[in-house]
């Protein structure tokens, strides 16, 4: 740890003795200030660039700015800040004179004039894109009562799903975009931080006996530091990321310093999270099994600097106790962070960032969840008297158990922008994300002989990861013909990664109190090291006629170390249009009175899924046999693995109503994965079992639909109102020949890949009826569960009080899928031995005609299969900015987070939750008694200086 502290602050000193030979060229400027048009607040924060140069800045906290050492001539300059209307002025610059160009942005709801860069490479407004690209604005991201980005996605970006797997600490949501590309891989989108990839993993490939439920590598990335996040949840916007780019693209853009004299802003808060007791069935439990977490942290934050080099610096610690007794769900986290940027001359700049996270989590027995602990005592131990007849033993039993899982984090990201000439742009990109994380469960030898680990037992994972970046991007904007522009993309991307693995068991210590290996009686260990390398090409043409309509063609060449020996480079091509339609000259006054801006887009792309690595090679496997090693065959390999393509068309519109305070997206998409990796039985006499080849077809398709208003808008308030809503179908459509096979679940209950069911629909029993009217056994085998909602959304509202009271608060739902409930399944199981324990649970079974032979579980495992919709308040927060001349600078807020959940229809569980994944693919859709996320309850104080 101490090595990557040192990284840390050896690449912010680095960038600093970079940054200070930069001095002025030339006694010429162009300052302002920037306003909210209606109000005449002054802005912070807002972007402000001369065009085709990389000169540019940000506006301080009193919405001034300056760009110094301006050759004279004539500039277009460009002001834009998410949430209103980007604004363009000319200005003559003298020689050795300041030019003064004031700006008053337009508040509206619609963000076409918003800039990105994901999905094209090169800063670019929406109204130009043909595919739809989300943002989620500085502001948000502050009002938002949330620690980690797989949080703040939560109902922000229609079309995404972010769904909590429990309430263990640590642990990252379950994200989705536009349904499941793959039968056999993550659906995770590919994950960038200041244009470095990040490691988005959750699961320990060696990590055995821990339920299903480990800590997310999300979960270090917090959101304190962020500016702002894109995402293109797939389809043909995500061409130009190649093969591995099909679930989408999530970049995260971090803070670089506002200039102006150092600003201080520090933040205190505290709270307590309380059990959500609504799954919970026993009084014992509620009362004895959980308590009330207190929550408290502390951040520092410092920015400034001058027109030649701008920079930011925070730390932040923060500590919960958890809902368990013990402080079993306690969790820690320290993290470090650091942004500049520093003009070099006329003609270059550079960015770097730089963080560092050490988190620690703790978590409970099994690491099932909870599972353990709310489903064993509240059926075995309260009511078995093979267990134990005092509940109270049996909860110390459970308590004496540690999991602890540790966390060290760097991410380092430097950006170099050369401007030789106006229109020219380059970028060149370098970076690391490093992660080396360690799971530890220990079961002390006073517990072993009652959790089957006699003489007690210490598992251990840990995990090395790092991922080396190195990209260029360039764009050149041609001199106009008339009415047509002209602007050409080019880039190219690699990225290697090193993630190794080792895994170690001890069992049966002999001295009382120790946790090392070296005093287990027998000890086991296992090792996997994986490397994978990725490189692309891409080349991008934009045509622009009368500044109205836009075409896209682009192509992406992808080689990769995980496709076969004899696949060559894989091409990704798209093609795209957008038409501003209301910019035309005969765009009726009476229609744009009603509908003021109207854009149509389509775009049709392809992009990819590449092979996890050494699936294309022949591998062989040692087995100890009479204590010698013995080699067997292991995977069969194929010289043609390729990776899985998906080919996507997207077809939609962006709307403005009454002066843009409505804004409108919509967007159809159908996604179809061809070359789906499947696994396929090999023939036997050939020492092999199933081989992933590339058989398989996927297909994916649906509506979203985003909707933002201005309600009201006046000097003392304003009401702002935001809703979302996405339906998805799923399907394999073809299996290519191969047959059926499962991907995770029970034997009772498994979840499959079949022709034309959704992925991962789930294989349940059903009793059989026979002719005389009675059960005597039978059951039949049927497709009836899908893990995939149709439907999700969002609603949120905004309002602003006075100017300084500010109140938001979002809700989101799920619906049209299905779940099992193994919480359900261990109560039957358990109550048959203790007859009357759970007449509800054991009234679900039919009564066979042979009372010897009553159906159980497995013979009738369509019982534990429930529908899955859900509607939850996830957050209300409060923020009151005290007025000036009063307390300057200090500001009170106060939130509540997982506040209500409404419409389940489960057997005390939390539809959302996802009990146990895959093994590779995080599919939900089977629930147990996991511990749903807590109430969690916050205040908290800033103060800027």
């Amino acid at each position: 740890m101490h090595c990557l502290i040192k990284r840390f602050f050896t690449t912010c000193l680095f960038v600093a003795a970079i940054a200070s030979w930069a001095g002025a060229q030339e006694n010429s400027e162009i300052r302002g200030t920037v306003t909210d048009g209606a109000t005449g607040e002054t802005l912070p924060g807002v972007n402000v660039m001369v065009t085709g140069t990389v000169r540019g800045t940000t506006t301080d906290v009193n919405g001034n700015y300056v760009v110094k050492n301006i050759a004279a001539g004539s500039y277009s300059v460009t002001a834009s800040f998410v949430g209103y209307r980007s604004m363009t002025k000319q200005a003559s610059v003298t020689a050795g004179k300041s030019a003064k160009l004031d700006f008053g942005l337009v508040a509206t709801s619609v963000q076409m004039n918003t800039v990105v860069v994901t999905g094209q490479g090169v800063a670019t407004e929406k109204r130009k894109l043909a595919s739809s690209v989300e943002t989620i604005s500085a502001r948000e991201i502050e009002a938002a009562p949330v620690r980690s980005v797989d949080q703040l996605l939560q109902g922000r970006v229609p079309g995404l799903s972010s769904f909590a797997p429990s309430g263990m600490p640590g642990s990252g949501a379950r994200l989705a975009t536009r349904g499941i590309k793959s039968a056999l891989s993550t659906t995770t989108p590919v994950i960038y931080i200041d244009g470095i990839r990040l490691d988005n993993r959750e699961n320990y490939r060696l990590s055995f006996g821990t339920g299903g439920q480990v800590t997310s590598s999300l979960s270090d990335i917090v959101t304190g530091e962020i500016d702002r996040v894109e995402v293109i949840k797939g389809g043909a916007g995500s061409t130009l990321y190649g093969s591995e780019a099909a679930n989408g693209v999530i970049q995260i853009f971090t803070k670089k310093g506002i200039p102006g004299p150092p600003r201080w802003r520090f933040n205190a808060t505290t709270g307590y999270d309380v059990p959500e007791e609504k799954f919970i069935q026993q009084q014992y439990t509620k009362d004895h099994a959980f308590q009330n977490g207190q929550y408290q942290s502390y951040s520092a934050a410092v920015t400034g600097g001058s027109d030649i080099i701008t920079y930011t610096a925070s730390g932040r610690m923060s500590q919960g106790r958890g809902i368990i007794p013990h402080d079993k769900l306690q969790d820690q986290q320290y993290v470090l962070g650091s942004g500049l940027r520093a003009l070099l001359s006329n003609e270059s700049s550079l960015e770097v960032s730089a963080s560092f996270s050490h988190s620690v989590y703790n978590r409970m027995i099994n690491d099932n969840a909870g599972g353990a602990l709310i489903s064993d005592i509240e059926i075995e131990g309260l009511f078995d008297p093979l267990v134990t007849s005092n509940p109270d033993s049996l909860l110390a039993l459970y308590f004496l158990p540690g999991i602890t899982e540790r966390s060290n984090r760097f991410i380092n990201a430097i950006n170099f922008n050369y401007a030789p000439m106006p229109g020219w742009n380059n970028k060149f990109t370098v970076g690391i994300d490093y992660r080396r994380s360690e799971d530890r469960q220990f079961t002390p030898i006073s517990a072993g002989d009652f959790l089957g680990s006699p003489g007690g037992g210490l598992s251990a994972s840990q995990r090395e990861y790092i991922t080396t970046t190195m990209a260029y991007a360039g764009s050149y904007k041609l001199p106009e013909l008339g009415v047509f522009s002209q602007t050409f993309s080019l880039g190219a991307q690699g990225f290697r990664v090193d993630d190794h693995e080792s895994y170690g068991q001890g069992q049966n210590f002999k001295i009382p109190g120790t946790t090392d290996f070296d005093n287990a009686s027998v000890i086991d260990a296992q090792e996997d090291n994986r490397q994978l390398f990725s490189y692309g090409f891409y080349a991008q043409h934009q045509v622009g006629i009368a500044d109205r309509v836009f075409i896209d063609l682009g192509l992406r060449l992808d080689g990769n170390s995980t496709f076969g020996k004899d696949v060559g480079l894989q091409t990704y091509p798209k093609i795209g249009v957008a038409y501003n339609v209301s910019e035309e000259p005969y765009y009726p006054e009476m229609v744009k009175s009603v509908v003021s801006s109207f854009k149509v887009r389509a775009a049709w792309g392809e992009t990819g899924n590449f092979p996890p690595p050494f699936t294309r090679d022949r591998t062989y496997v040692s087995n100890v046999y009479l204590n010698e090693s013995a080699i067997s065959f292991n995977n069969a390999g194929d010289p043609l693995l390729g990776p899985e393509r998906t080919s996507s068309i997207d077809a939609g519109f962006d709307m403005g109503l009454l002066d843009d305070r409505i804004g409108l997206e919509f967007t159809y998409f159908t996604q179809t994965t061809k070359d789906a990796l499947f696994n396929v039985a090999e023939d036997p006499a050939g020492g092999f079992g199933n081989q992933r080849r590339n058989v398989g077809k996927i297909k994916n398709s649906g509506i979203e639909l985003a909707m933002r208003a201005q309600v009201l808008q006046s000097e003392d308030f304003d009401i702002n109102v935001r809703a979302s809503v996405a339906t998805l179908t799923n399907e394999a459509t073809s299996l290519g020949g191969a047959a059926g096979f499962t991907i995770a679940g029970f034997s009772f209950a498994p979840m499959r890949v079949e022709e034309g069911k959704p992925i991962g629909i789930i294989r349940v029993n059903v009793p059989r009826l026979e002719a005389d009217g009675t059960y005597k056994g039978n059951y039949d085998e049927r497709y009836l569960g899908n893990p995939t909602p149709k439907q999700t959304g969002a609603v949120g509202i905004d309002l602003v009080l006075f100017k300084n009271l500010s109140i938001t608060a979002f809700g989101e739902f799920a619906l049209g899928h299905q779940i099992l409930n193994q919480s359900l399944s261990r109560q039957i199981v358990n109550a048959l031995n203790v007859p009357g324990l759970y007449p509800d649970a054991i009234a679900k079974l039919p009564v066979s005609a042979d009372p010897a032979r009553p159906y159980n579980r497995n013979t009738a495992s369509s019982i534990l299969l429930e529908n899955g919709d859900w509607i939850k308040l996830r957050e209300i927060s409060l923020r009151y900015k005290i007025p000036a001349g009063i307390l300057n600078g200090i500001s009170l807020n106060a939130s509540v987070r997982n506040v209500a959940i409404f419409g389940t229809k489960t057997t005390y569980v939390d539809p959302e939750l996802s009990f146990i994944p895959g093994a590779a693919i995080e599919l939900g859709g089977i629930t147990g008694a996991t511990f749903a996320p807590p109430i969690q309850y916050r205040i908290g104080m800033d103060v800027n200086i």
